[in-house]
């Protein structure tokens, strides 16, 4: 047992001086970016993830053991979870799918609580539970609420449409199912950070056309990634600009790398390299009726979006990849993997969608919350400048103020709406 506990010390202790050492390899920490040192520590720690898991990968010869390398040292490097003693959890299974159950303390007589289903971030990859489990915590506590995160399937092991069937299933169980908890059906929230404000966008919608279900009150959108037709608008072109194909939380090169482990559960080199030139959509649709006023976000958002010193334009707006597209077009063209698919947005929950000004997926929270107003929903969009992809999940004392004030608002839209 000392044995173990000391090659634990020692593992830990590498993957400390490996990431101090990263402190030393170039980093863009762009102008205006929140508090450039800590963003710049972040970016170490990131840096060695990146390194350990490319090296799994060439040693291997397997997109799958990259990514549960990722997925371990997160684990690994990840602070200490203090307690909380207004929040009881527990782990347990809403329809054959794990989730963590947080339920106030306190709870005791005092009526029905509202409830809040939470779907994790990380590309649909690399999240979990356990990652979130602080800021499912403080929803818990500061909410007053039953919070419900849900470990759906992830990729590459799994492919579409398994994070889908998971998650509509919890959610279906837990609108059927959770007044055995206090909860007030009613008044049920949903949400979650990139991934998992995608997940909430296709929930919501799909919730809305099952009979005798209670309706989602509100829906929080932390920087969602809805599309995946148009991958070089404005938001795209500005980050690939400022950190190039490998720098940032989240490069270009990386959500297509989380799409194709999603879809094809493989790093398809063909289709990475049609994607980050926008050629991994045909000509021919790109000429049709619905690309043109549904999924053309470049030329669908707002033209103020369009004066960005960094946009070059559309991008291959007349070019595609037959092969590439004819491989993904049973995926992407499915309703339950493309939010944007939608025509029929009237009587979606009120909602929050948050944007960074150093994310690339900026565009996309902008578009869906033009789809949401065009329809007459309640939406408050709120864009953080100095904000990047990810900085939601670094709350806290020793997080970024800028994190710390996007859990503010979370709190306060779900309070003003339930």
């Amino acid at each position: 047992m000392m044995f173990d506990i000391m090659k634990r010390w020692l593992s830990m202790l590498g993957h400390r001086l490996g990431v101090a050492l990263c402190l030393l390899y170039p980093t863009i920490v762009p102008k205006g970016i929140a508090e450039p040192w800590k963003y710049r520590k972040l970016m170490a720690k990131t840096w060695y993830i990146r390194f350990k898991a490319i090296r799994a990968e060439r040693k291997h010869g397997s997109a799958t053991e990259r990514v549960k390398t990722v997925r371990r040292l997160r684990k690994a490097l990840a602070p200490p979870l203090e307690h909380n003693p207004l929040v009881n959890v527990k782990v347990t299974t809403f329809d054959g799918v794990k989730v963590r159950l947080h339920e106030p303390s306190n709870k005791g007589g005092g009526g029905l609580l509202p409830g809040f289903i939470f779907f994790h971030g990380g590309g649909l990859a690399i999240g979990s539970s356990e990652a979130y489990e602080s800021i499912t915590r403080d929803l818990c506590s500061r909410l007053n609420a039953v919070v419900v995160s849900v470990d759906y399937r992830l990729s590459p092991e799994n492919t579409f449409p398994s994070a889908y069937d998971d998650c509509l299933g919890v959610s279906k169980w837990f609108l059927k199912n959770g007044g055995k908890y206090g909860v007030d059906l009613n008044r049920v929230a949903m949400g979650g950070d990139s991934a998992g404000g995608y997940l909430t966008t296709l929930m919501t919608q799909a919730l809305r056309k099952e009979p005798g279900l209670p309706r989602i009150k509100t829906q929080l959108l932390v920087y969602p990634n809805v599309q995946l037709f148009d991958l070089c608008t404005p938001s795209y072109q500005k980050c690939h600009q400022i950190f190039g194909n490998q720098n940032g939380i989240l490069p270009n090169i990386a959500v297509v790398d989380f799409l194709s482990l999603h879809m094809l559960g493989e790093s398809d080199r063909r289709f990475l390299k049609a994607a980050l030139k926008n050629m991994h959509v045909s000509a021919e649709f790109k000429k049709s009726a619905l690309y043109s006023n549904q999924l053309n976000v470049t030329q669908l958002i707002h033209e103020r979006y369009r004066s960005s010193p960094y946009f070059d334009g559309p991008v291959n707006e007349n070019d595609g990849d037959d092969k590439v597209w004819d491989q993904i077009k049973p995926v992407l063209m499915d309703p339950r993997f493309s939010p944007l698919l939608e025509t029929n947005f009237r009587d979606l929950p009120p909602a929050l969608v948050q944007t960074c000004g150093f994310d690339n997926l900026h565009d996309d929270g902008v578009i869906y919350a033009q789809r949401l107003q065009q329809a007459g929903v309640k939406v408050k969009l709120v864009n953080y400048e100095d904000g990047f992809h990810g900085i939601f999940s670094y709350q806290g004392p020793e997080g970024f103020k800028t994190a710390n004030r996007m859990m503010d608002d979370v709190v306060s839209f779900t309070e003003e709406n339930l």
